[in-house]
This record gives structure tokens, C-alpha cells and sequence, in this order.
């Protein structure tokens, strides 16, 4: 495995860059170009890209933005609601006497350990 270079010498060794730390997702080898001047990338792996400059465009890498690639940040607040939504309809049924036994989808407290109390329930 090629350990990671941040600089070298070109022009017979009178100037000295930064190095592209863009890494080849085929042979894992980092590339072998300069990095634009200020920045960790060259001008081939987005050193030039300055990023969203108006509001709108924020907003709208935001709301792409994803986590691991399978969940939106809107699916996984909806999912909270739905979750919250869902213990208060549970703790309902308790306090009415509908609903008895373990929290459905709670872990218990002590690390998954069965305690005297549960096991006698059994």
C-alpha cells in the first residue's frame, strides 16, 4: 500500500507543490498531479469548485445532502415523528390498561441481561 504524499519537487526541483490527495477507487493510488494553490485537490478532482454561493443553492445541497447514501435527512425526521407518534400511542394503551408486558421495540436498561423480575413473568 503507497503511503500518502503532500508535496513535491517539479521543474528539476526549483518549485515545490502541494499534491493532489485524491485517491483512484480502482488501484487506491493517489493522484499524481499538483493541487491547485489553497487547496488539497487539482483542477481534474474539484480544486476548482468553490461550492454553492446563493441561498438557493445551499438549500439545495442540504436537502440532498445523505448519510451513507440510503436515508435522506427529511426520511429520518419523518421516521422520528412516526417513532414518537407511535410511543405516545403505546404509552397511551398502558395508562388505559390495553397494552401489558415488555416496551415493544426498547431495549432494556441493564444490557440485555434477563432479571428475576422478567424471568418469573415467563
Amino acid at each position: 500500500m503507497s503511503c500518502v504524499q503532500t508535496n513535491y519537487t517539479t521543474l528539476g526541483g526549483r518549485v515545490t507543490c502541494t499534491r493532489c490527495n485524491a485517491k483512484s477507487k480502482r488501484t487506491k493510488q493517489q493522484c499524481r498531479n499538483p493541487a491547485i494553490k489553497g487547496k488539497t485537490k487539482c483542477k481534474h478532482h474539484g480544486g476548482r469548485s468553490t461550492g454553492s454561493k446563493t441561498p438557493e443553492g445551499k438549500a439545495c445541497q442540504i436537502a440532498a445532502n445523505t448519510k451513507h447514501g440510503n436515508e435522506t435527512r427529511a426520511i429520518r425526521e419523518e421516521r422520528s415523528a412516526k417513532l414518537a407518534e407511535l410511543y405516545e400511542l403505546e404509552m397511551l394503551g398502558r395508562e388505559l390498561g390495553l397494552i401489558s408486558g415488555a416496551m415493544v421495540g426498547r431495549k432494556p436498561k441493564e444490557g440485555g441481561k434477563r432479571t428475576r423480575a422478567r424471568i418469573d413473568q415467563s
